[in-house]
């Protein structure tokens, strides 16, 4: 079986969907047969972001509902990369990590690294904690958004107690600058790990020329910024220890 990540934020605009591309794109490059699944439904951000929303004919929920095998709702994205499209959900399909999504995931991961971009503001359950082997929790670095980063931390943490599955939780630190980090309210980076509760697995950077190229529905330049730090995490994510260097202000071995 794959890993099978979930990335996911306890508010919107934390960059979670920008973030699980560029990790997973990383991770693909380096070997690693990966599927992201975009369960953000109504044509998540996600799909807009590889450029492939429009053009999929067959998605998420046609694959979980049985409209449609697997195969057919995937989206070859070159690399290593394949992306199952999101779709919206419907009367049969309210959550988005219902039973039937995380039979799909379950049987991606036969196959696939999972990457999965989980809604903002979804509240984690007994079910879906039973379904990933680590949830990376994305965060800016300001106060407000660790507070419910925290939060959210607490909530895998029970679903995953009465599981009594061993899921991981990590801290991904999104829009990462240190200037916007002092301004949010937050000393330095071992503040913020301390306010959330998990270890922190990665810092992406604020990446002007990255974000434009999202919102353009086009991939990152794979040699700017906040590739080659999503490089890093992914490297990260599959064991490897990796020196952090955020804003060339500190070193830190994770």
């Amino acid at each position: 079986m794959g890993k099978k990540i979930a990335f996911i934020s306890a508010l919107g605009g934390q960059g979670t969907s920008l973030s699980v591309s560029c990790i997973a794109r990383a991770a693909a490059s380096s070997g690693n047969p990966a599927v992201l699944v975009d369960t953000c439904g109504f044509g998540g951000t996600l799909s807009y972001i590889m450029g492939a929303g429009e053009d999929a004919v067959m998605n998420l929920n046609d694959a979980a509902s049985g409209d449609c095998v697997l195969e057919d709702a995937l989206t070859d994205c070159g690399e290593n990369l394949t992306l199952l499209p999101a779709g919206c959900f419907s009367e049969k399909n309210l959550s988005p990590l219902s039973v039937e999504i995380r039979r799909v995931i379950e049987s991606l991961a036969r196959e696939y690294d999972v990457f999965a971009d989980i809604p903002s503001g979804t509240v984690p359950d007994c079910g879906m904690a039973g379904c990933f082997d680590t949830f990376v929790i994305c965060s800016r670095a300001d106060a407000m958004s660790l507070k419910y980063s925290s939060m959210l931390c607490r909530l895998i943490r029970r679903a995953s107690a009465q599981t009594a599955s061993s899921c991981e939780i990590r801290l991904l630190l999104t829009d990462f600058s240190p200037e916007s980090m002092k301004s949010g309210g937050v000393q330095d980076i071992d503040a913020c790990i301390d306010r959330v509760g998990a270890k922190l697995i990665g810092v992406l950077p604020h990446d002007v020329r990255a974000m434009e190229s999202a919102l353009s529905g086009q991939p990152p330049d794979e040699k700017c910024e906040l590739m080659r730090c999503a490089g890093d995490t992914a490297e990260r994510l599959y064991g490897g220890r990796v020196p952090l260097d955020a804003g060339r202000s500190f070193r830190l071995t994770l």
